[in-house]
């Protein structure tokens, strides 16, 4: 259960962004009727979801697979199932995703090893 109320669609303050949402996503996500409870706050995360996610520089499975390893790195069930089914609806494959996770899995073994040993980067400039 949420720890805030996650507003209904008859808020005045947040109805026609409810609707755009609606549009968008076929429902208004949870973590949105959340943040609605600071309709400004809503409105900012907002414009940079459509500023991130509508830019070209990174193609859109690039920006999917980093959401992805950012929500399972951060332990966020609700982000996980939604970045994966998302890969999945571009084609991700189950081989992908356990490329990925091993992935995850050796980058982060090798931080811990090389933070455990003060492992330090030999640069020279």
């Amino acid at each position: 259960m949420a720890n805030v109320q996650l507003l209904g669609d008859d808020n005045p303050e947040t109805k026609d962004i409810f609707a755009k949402l609606k549009q968008k996503f076929g429902e208004v996500p949870p973590p949105f009727r959340a943040m609605a409870n600071h309709p400004e706050y809503l409105k900012i995360v907002l414009q940079k979801m459509e500023t991130i996610m509508g830019s070209d520089a990174l193609d859109q499975i690039t920006k999917l697979v980093i959401a992805f390893t950012v929500s399972t790195l951060n332990n966020c069930e609700f982000c996980i199932n939604l970045y994966a089914q998302q890969l999945k609806d571009t084609g991700f494959t189950d081989k992908q995703f356990v490329e990925l996770l091993a992935m995850i899995d050796f980058v982060g073994s090798m931080n811990h090893f090389n933070n455990g040993l003060l492992i330090k980067p030999n640069i020279e400039r």
